[in-house]
């Protein structure tokens, strides 16, 4: 069980957070066709980590794929929008990434993957959800989620850190790509 793991992580969740997008993303101001490019990116992530990551089945309920993609019909519905197939060269590269942990059977780094993507939808996303177009159905967890994070931690290691760093790594790495896409928007 990891007593340190976010401290030991801290610095490079900070990044994330300091991020342009990450705080368009809070600034309540966010433009909804860039926010659906944001949860098409998380759902192609999310969708292959959460499907190679060996949990308890009673942990299942923090899986957010299925929740991102109602989510993502959702604003297709409201808004018009249709999937164009092109993403962030990022996503190709997280999921080549998870991918092979999976092959070579290291479910302990997949574990500090999910602990970094669902923790943050557990904790930040709560604040994230009032703030983006949509029901945000992502932000939702059914169940206990105290249960939920108690029973997740025990799962995770001061070990996972240099792995869960990587994932950091890899959501700034978005966070600039769709930056780029914020900024392309102010110059037209």
């Amino acid at each position: 069980m990891s007593n340190k793991l976010k401290e030991l992580t801290w610095a490079h969740h900070q990044s994330a957070e300091r991020r342009a997008f990450a705080k368009e993303l809070i600034s309540g101001n966010i433009d909804p066709k860039l926010y659906y490019k944001f949860l098409q990116c998380q759902y192609l992530n999310y969708q292959t980590l959460e499907r190679v990551t060996i949990i308890p089945p009673n942990l299942t309920p923090i899986h957010r794929a299925g929740r991102m993609f109602q989510d993502i019909r959702e604003l297709e519905q409201a808004f018009g929008f249709e999937p164009d197939g092109k993403f962030p060269p990022s996503v190709d590269k997280y999921i080549a990434h998870v991918e092979a942990l999976a092959d070579s059977d290291n479910n302990e780094a997949l574990l500090a993957h999910m602990y970094v993507r669902h923790f943050g939808e557990l904790h930040g996303g709560q604040i994230i959800k009032k703030k983006t177009p949509g029901n945000g159905k992502m932000y939702e967890f059914s169940g206990d989620t105290k249960f939920l994070i108690e029973e997740f931690r025990k799962l995770l290691s001061d070990d996972m850190a240099d792995e869960a760093k990587i994932c950091f790594d890899f959501a700034s790495e978005l966070f600039d790509e769709l930056s780029k896409d914020i900024n392309n928007e102010n110059k037209g």
